[in-house]
């Protein structure tokens, strides 16, 4: 009687074939290239011309990306307003933490610096102002839904450095949570006001402004601790 063979073990499967590639650059390279390049149409577009007129056929003309890619890259339009919205509010955070976290100066001139660099961040290029105060608005629950996180990730920035003054004896302590909310909110109130031609106020003047508030606001909290 023969003894019994192993069963023969499966070859291993076929490597997937390498993504083919254009010009010397991988499939990869051009397919982030394309993603940037629809981000920064996006901006331009829903910038300038606002996020409803806007179709996605316009965006993907504008960008040199065929209808095809873009859906490899975004769900729908939305996913795109969000994305750039999301990577503008990136990029001005990343510049207000800059200042927040250089101890070059006493914490109350820092917080003062960090508001300059939000709103150059946010001013110094219009189109960045307008897509992320009023175009991102009214949009859908999803966008609103991001939009509240990025809210709520600044107003705990603001409340994080509120505490630290309070524990340093800036300011006297309590909930300050309200109080951030509430200046964040500020700030977007700001952008679209500034935006508005009947309303506009040069940049050095509205930080100049802004420092006043803040000393006064300062100055109130301290004598209310007193």
């Amino acid at each position: 009687m023969n003894a019994s063979r192993p069963d023969p073990v499966p070859a291993p499967p076929a490597p997937a074939p390498a993504r083919r590639g254009y010009g010397g650059r991988s499939a990869e390279a051009l397919a982030a290239e394309r993603r940037q390049r629809l981000l920064d149409t996006a901006l331009e577009l829903f910038g300038t011309q606002g996020y409803a007129a806007t179709p996605t056929e316009k965006l993907c003309a504008a960008a040199k990306v065929t209808t095809r890619h873009f859906y490899e890259h975004f769900r729908d339009r939305e996913a795109l307003l969000l994305a750039v919205f999301e990577q503008v509010m990136a990029g001005t955070q990343a510049r207000v933490m800059e200042v927040l976290l250089k101890a070059d100066r006493p914490p109350a001139e820092r917080f003062l610096a960090a508001l300059d660099a939000f709103l150059d961040a946010q001013l110094e290029d219009p189109r960045r102002a307008r897509l992320t105060t009023s175009e991102v608005l009214g949009v859908s629950t999803c966008v609103e839904a991001g939009r509240n996180a990025v809210i709520s990730g600044f107003a705990q920035l603001v409340e994080g450095y509120a505490d630290a003054l309070a524990a340093s004896g800036e300011l006297p302590v309590r909930n300050y949570r309200v109080l951030a909310f509430g200046m964040v909110g500020a700030m977007h109130e700001l952008q679209m006001a500034w935006l508005n031609p009947d309303n506009r106020l040069d940049l050095d003047t509205l930080k100049a402004e802004m420092h006043f508030l803040v000393r006064a606001l300062l100055t109130g909290a301290r004598a209310s601790a007193a």
